[in-house]
């Protein structure tokens, strides 16, 4: 059954934000249906930005009408994602495998925060 997903993206993220803190943080505008951290595959730490997703309009509408977003002492920079509809059974992974394709065909150096 295709569900329908509100999608933010999240820039600025403190390099110490996992994808728990970011789930803990915007669930308390509604249930996250999925948020997702992207790493530096060589290094392993934070690229600074993330995904989070919604299956209510509501909850995305709330974050989205917020004047600013702080996560540890940190200002986020929040963006309307892509509005999709996604099959609940397809792979989680859909934003860090696209992520993983741009990066290994763009050879410059990831934007500094």
């Amino acid at each position: 059954m295709a569900q329908q997903l509100y999608k933010l993206f999240i820039r600025n993220l403190p390099w110490t934000v996992s994808s728990h803190e970011l789930r803990t943080y915007f669930s308390q505008f509604g249930y996250v249906t999925r948020a997702t951290v992207l790493y530096n595959s060589d290094t392993g730490l934070s690229r600074g930005f993330g995904y989070v997703d919604f299956n209510k309009r509501e909850a995305f509408e709330a974050v989205m009408s917020q004047p600013q977003h702080i996560l540890e002492g940190q200002r986020l920079r929040v963006e309307e994602g892509s509005l999709k509809r996604r099959n609940s059974t397809k792979d989680d992974s859909l934003s860090t495998n696209f992520d993983k394709k741009r990066e290994n065909s763009n050879s410059q150096p990831d934007e500094q925060f």
